[in-house]
């Protein structure tokens, strides 16, 4: 059965047991079944209290509520009077509004400030109590007619469409849409009265005046940190960037930055550890003085008769020894001693003082890895490329078969060096050179320093690269611990130059890196069986026990057929008188570079400390000699050598010759040198008056030769070997 709305209505008032339930007679317009709890007369903030009264209304869109006791006379009156109410100004300006909705430029705002304040409490009172009640009153019907009021309102102010557009357009970032609805806000008005944005648009809480709710709260607080989650991650981030251009421009700065201040925090450590070690030395001798001192001469009251006894002739025996050394003119052995000892130091302070002038080439402590043989290399570490202030040094290094003699423990090198000026306008040029060089298994390293570059001062404009090839004859023993022969690192040092060709400024160093010189495989140590490893160290032993420096000589040639002389064979002449008494005349050289009608013979020696034994008076010496034909047009021929050593005491020199060189005669064409190295172990006891152990001079016999057939076109001729002298090293 379908009930009629009068019918409907008797039925719930009834059913409410409302006594102020009224039925008003049917209007003429359409009827809606509405439930009386919207006041629009209510002042914005009062709160309204719903009554169950429920009654007819003709106006669909009006909200006023009226009496319970409100007769039918006045209902039909105030309906007949809406067509001037302010419900009828805010319905006529929904239906302009939703009309001109699609032309947003057509808006305008048709309500006066007090309409939109009105309406804005309206608006409040439907969205927070009207819509909540009746759906908890289950009034569909209601709850369907008071939204569409809701809608109504809104349409009749042109300000929340816009809100709502300039809401999703902030949230796309869509600026100029942003600008735009902000302008057809200022347009209608802005927002209504009591309503404070605090952002570019309004928010529900802000526009319902309701208070925020769980679950937006939750999500304002997790946004918020999101974008402190974000900020503080971009911040690290940047820090970290900034950290890795700073290393990466340390590192351009100075590439070696890493490796020295490894080595500095390593020097700390040691001086740390070696401080404490030296406190408690000093501790524990000082508690062993405090105990020695208690205990001295102690107590005679106390002592048993043994110690007594054994006291009392101990002063005797000292008594009779004091007796016996007056008498015989003898010093104290305690005075003697502590003279000898100040004598010592003395005598070392004034060797180290004059180290590099009177040895002539300074050596410094070496490396203990290389001297270890303990070294740990990649395969390309026998070159290196090192820039500094717009210099680049490359450096690559082979080993030269050709030249090595492995059974005679020759090893020849070669290093190619490029000198590049990456400048884009200066104009440098090199002025000399400084090398380090520490062979495997030596305790210090040779410095090898000297004005230009292969004898040039190259000058270098931007842009431009300076190459040379050089050798390095090394006197070295492979060992099983390591696969190189030597280290080497150095320094060369240069001026820039103005456009006049003058040096600007001062002196400057272009750094060549640390690189090492390799075996080749079949030079390296390999396991061998034991009888094998007996003939070496039996080889050795005898090389060891050659007592002369005649014999070291003899050592320079390889060859079968070279005879080994030996000492009471060898010839002599009569010494020098200098190197007889120790007070050298002539200036002290480890070297020497000689030039004898173009043939120039250039020698330096070099201390072979693993193979001495200074207990037992043995000095072994290497010695580099390079023949060099520095003739334009003319080829030669080495035939024979001839050398006269002396050593310090000595009042003879020996005399040590044979056929060829190494064993070989070679051939040099105009510009070619030919270089070889061999030792020189020495039976001497040094002086105190001079490091200088030995001296050395000679001479190499050759033949020129004709260029084309290498006929022989001359008659012996003879290429001076300048003195030089064999100088125990000191320490630089």
């Amino acid at each position: 059965m379908k009930l009629l709305p009068t019918t409907l209505a008797i039925f719930l008032s009834l059913a409410s047991n409302n006594d102020a339930f009224t039925v008003p007679s049917l209007p003429r317009n359409k009827l809606s079944f509405r439930p009386n709890i919207a006041p629009s007369i209510l002042s914005p903030g009062t709160t309204c209290i719903p009554t169950t009264t429920t009654t007819y209304q003709t106006n669909l869109f009006s909200s006023r509520l009226f009496d319970e006791d409100d007769d039918e006379d006045d209902y039909d009156d105030d309906d007949d009077d809406s067509s001037s109410s302010p419900d009828k100004d805010i319905i006529n300006a929904a239906l302009a509004n939703q009309k001109g909705e699609d032309d947003e430029s057509s808006l305008t705002q048709s309500l006066s400030s007090d309409q939109r304040k009105e309406n804005l409490a309206v608006i409040r009172q439907i969205f927070k109590y009207d819509l909540a009640y009746l759906q908890r009153r289950r009034d569909y019907s209601g709850w369907v007619e008071a939204k569409r009021d809701l809608k109504k309102r809104q349409a009749a102010d042109p300000w929340y469409a816009l809100n709502k557009k300039l809401k999703d357009a902030a949230m796309l970032d869509e600026e100029s849409e942003v600008v735009r609805l902000q302008e057809l806000i200022e347009k209608v008005g802005g927002p209504p009265p009591g309503i404070k944005p605090l952002k570019e648009y309004a928010v529900v809480s802000e526009i319902y005046d309701t208070g925020m709710s769980l679950n937006r709260a939750e999500s304002i607080a997790k946004f918020e940190q999101t974008r402190k989650n974000t900020q503080k991650w971009q911040a690290m981030i940047a820090q970290r960037e900034a950290n890795e251009e700073q290393e990466e421009k340390d590192w351009r700065e100075n590439p070696h930055k890493a490796e020295e201040d490894a080595r500095a925090r390593r020097n700390r450590s040691m001086g740390k550890i070696f401080a404490e070690i030296e406190e408690k030395r000093k501790k524990a001798e000082d508690k062993a003085k405090e105990i020695q001192n208690k205990y001295k001469d102690g107590d005679v009251s106390k002592m048993t008769p043994l110690d007594r006894a054994l006291k009392m002739a101990k002063e005797a025996e000292e008594v009779r020894q004091k007796k016996e050394r007056e008498a015989e003119g003898l010093p104290d052995p305690v005075e003697a001693k502590k003279l000898e000892s100040d004598k010592s130091i003395a005598k070392a302070k004034d060797s180290n003082s004059n180290s590099t002038s009177s040895s002539g080439r300074p050596r410094l402590p070496g490396d203990m890895d290389v001297t270890r043989g303990e070294i740990e290399i990649n395969p390309h570490d026998s070159s290196d490329t090192t820039t500094k202030d717009a210099v680049r040094i490359q450096v690559t290094s082979s080993y030269n078969s050709a030249q090595s003699d492995p059974p005679m423990r020759k090893h020849c090198f070669q290093y190619t060096i490029q000198i590049t000026n990456l400048s884009n306008t200066d104009t440098i040029q090199l002025l000399s050179r400084r090398f380090e060089i520490q062979t495997v298994g030596a305790r210090q390293k040779d410095i090898v320093q000297g004005q230009g570059v292969t004898g040039r001062q190259p000058i270098l404009k931007p842009g431009e690269t300076f190459e040379y090839t050089s050798t390095a004859p090394l006197s070295v023993r492979p060992l099983g611990t390591t696969s190189i022969a030597a280290r080497m690192k150095g320094t060369y040092t240069y001026n820039i130059l103005d456009n006049d060709g003058k040096s600007v400024g001062d002196e400057m160093e272009a750094e060549l890196g640390m690189f090492h010189f390799v075996f080749p495989a079949e030079q390296r140590v390999k396991p061998v069986a034991a009888a094998a490893s007996t003939v070496e160290e039996d080889e050795e032993d005898d090389d060891d026990d050659k007592p002369t420096a005649s014999t070291s000589a003899s050592a320079t040639s390889s060859s079968a057929s070279a005879p080994t002389t030996a000492p009471a064979s060898s010839p002599s002449l009569p010494g020098d008188d200098d190197m007889k008494t120790g007070k050298i005349a002539t200036s002290i050289n480890d070297s020497s570079s000689t030039v004898t009608n173009s043939i120039r013979v250039a020698v330096t020696t070099q201390y072979r400390e693993e193979r001495s034994d200074t207990r037992l008076q043995k000095h072994c010496f290497a010695y580099n000699i390079r023949i060099t034909n520095e003739s334009t047009t003319q080829s030669i021929q080495l035939l024979s050598r001839r050398f006269e050593i002396q050593t310090i005491s000595s009042a003879k020199k020996d005399v040590v010759q044979g056929p060829g060189v190494t064993g070989r005669q070679p051939i040099l064409k105009p510009g070619e040198s030919f270089e070889y190295t061999s030792t020189a172990p020495l039976n001497v006891k040094p002086l105190d008056e001079t490091p200088v152990v030995a001296r050395m001079s000679g001479e190499y016999n050759y033949v020129l030769l004709d260029g084309d057939s290498n006929k022989v076109v001359s008659e012996n001729m003879q290429a001076k070997l300048g003195i030089f002298h064999f100088v125990l090293p000191q320490v630089a």
